[in-house]
C-alpha cells in the first residue's frame, strides 16, 4: 500500500482517512454526499450541538430591528445584550443571523481625507514664522513639559516655558513670553503678519488656541499628517536640546531645571553658531547682524588668502633667484 500511495503521489494518512469513511458507509455524512469527498471537519453548518436555540434567534433578530438599537455596532450589540441579560450570543452569531435575514448593517463610508498640501514655509525676515511645539521630559517617575517657539528665518528660540501639564493655556504662557520678548504686544508694534506653524497636536488645534491666535491677528499653518520634516526646525532643536545637551545635566528640582534651560537658550540663541544660517548666532541672524558679520569673515578669508599668496611667491622668487645665482657661479669655479 505504501508503494502504491507513492506511485500515485498520495499521502497515507489521506488514503486511511477515506478508507475509513467508505466502511463507515458515510454515517456522518449528510444524505447524498458522498464519504470520500473531503469537506471542513466538524458538524455540517446549522447542525452544530450548541447551535442557538430558536428563542434566542427571534432575540437577536428583535435586538437588531430595535430603534434604540440601530447606531449600535453588531459586534457591540452583542455585548449589549449579554450585560442586560437579554442574550447570550457571540457578535459572529450576531452577523450571521443579520446576513441570513437580510438585516446587515453597512459601515458608513467615511468622508475621504482631502489631501493635505505641504505649508508654504518662506520666511524672508525675523518674526514671519514661529514655529511651535510641546515635548515631555522623564523627572523623577513622572513627566515635565517643555513647551519651545522658534523663529524659522534666524532659528532664535524667542519663547519657551516648563510646566507640569501640557495644556492649552501652557502654550498661550509661552506665546505671551515670547511676544513680549520681541516687542510685538505694543499698540504701534502688532504682529502682522506673523504665523504660527505646528503639528495636529490636541493643543495645537482647540478651539481656545485658534481664537487666541485670531484676537492676536496670528494665521496658523499646520504640517501634514504623519510628516514631521513640515516642522523640522523646531524638531531639529529639540533633538540638540534632549540629546546633545539636557541628558547630561544632573537636576534634582524644576527651577534647578528651569534655571539650567534659561542657561541653555542664552548660548543657544547668542553664542552657538548655526550652521543652517551659515554659522552666525541665532541672535546674529535675528537682528540683521549677520550680513556685516559674513561680509567681514568673507574680507578676513580674502586677505589671509592673499597673505599666504604673497608670502608662497616672494620665497617663491627668492628661491628662483638663489638657484640662478648659484647656476652662473658654478662655471667661473670651474
Amino acid at each position: 500500500m505504501t508503494r502504491a500511495c507513492y506511485l500515485l503521489q498520495l499521502s497515507p494518512g489521506r488514503y486511511y482517512a477515506w478508507k475509513k469513511r467508505l466502511e463507515k458507509g458515510g454515517l456522518d455524512r449528510p444524505e447524498g454526499i458522498d464519504p470520500l469527498v473531503d469537506h471542513p471537519p466538524g458538524p455540517a453548518v446549522g447542525e452544530a450541538p450548541h447551535r442557538l436555540l430558536e428563542g434566542e434567534q427571534e432575540q437577536i433578530k428583535a435586538l437588531i430591528q430595535a430603534e434604540a438599537y440601530a447606531d449600535v455596532p453588531l459586534n457591540q450589540l452583542s455585548v449589549v445584550a449579554s450585560e442586560k441579560e437579554l442574550v447570550q450570543a457571540s457578535s459572529s452569531s450576531f452577523y450571521r443571523q443579520a446576513k441570513r435575514l437580510n438585516l446587515s448593517r453597512k459601515r458608513e463610508e467615511r468622508t475621504p481625507v482631502k489631501k493635505q498640501k505641504k505649508p508654504k514655509v518662506e520666511p524672508t525676515g525675523a518674526n514671519q514664522i514661529w514655529s511651535f511645539d510641546i515635548t515631555y521630559i522623564p523627572f523623577f517617575g513622572f513627566f515635565l513639559y517643555f513647551v519651545a517657539i522658534l523663529d524659522v528665518y534666524s532659528r532664535k528660540i524667542v519663547g519657551w516655558k516648563l510646566c507640569f501639564t501640557a495644556t492649552v493655556e501652557s502654550i498661550k504662557q509661552a506665546w505671551d513670553r515670547a511676544l513680549c520678548s520681541e516687542g510685538l504686544l505694543e499698540a504701534d508694534n502688532r504682529p502682522a503678519g506673523l504665523a504660527a506653524l505646528s503639528d495636529h497636536g490636541s493643543q495645537m488645534t482647540a478651539k481656545s488656541m485658534a481664537q487666541f491666535f485670531k484676537d492676536l491677528g496670528i494665521s496658523q499653518l499646520f504640517a501634514r499628517y504623519q510628516t514631521p520634516t513640515d516642522n523640522a526646525w523646531i524638531e531639529s532643536f529639540f533633538r540638540i536640546f534632549k540629546y546633545d545637551w539636557l541628558r547630561f545635566q544632573d537636576i534634582f528640582s524644576f527651577h534647578q531645571l528651569e534655571e539650567r534651560i534659561a542657561g541653555f537658550i542664552d548660548a543657544y540663541n547668542y553664542h552657538r553658531y548655526h550652521g543652517a544660517i551659515d554659522y552666525v548666532t541665532p541672535h546674529q541672524k535675528h537682528t540683521g547682524q549677520d550680513q556685516q558679520i559674513l561680509q567681514a569673515r568673507q574680507r578676513r578669508k580674502e586677505d589671509a588668502r592673499r597673505r599666504r599668496l604673497e608670502i608662497h611667491l616672494s620665497v617663491c622668487a627668492h628661491t628662483q633667484t638663489g638657484r640662478h645665482r648659484a647656476s652662473q657661479t658654478i662655471p667661473e669655479a670651474a
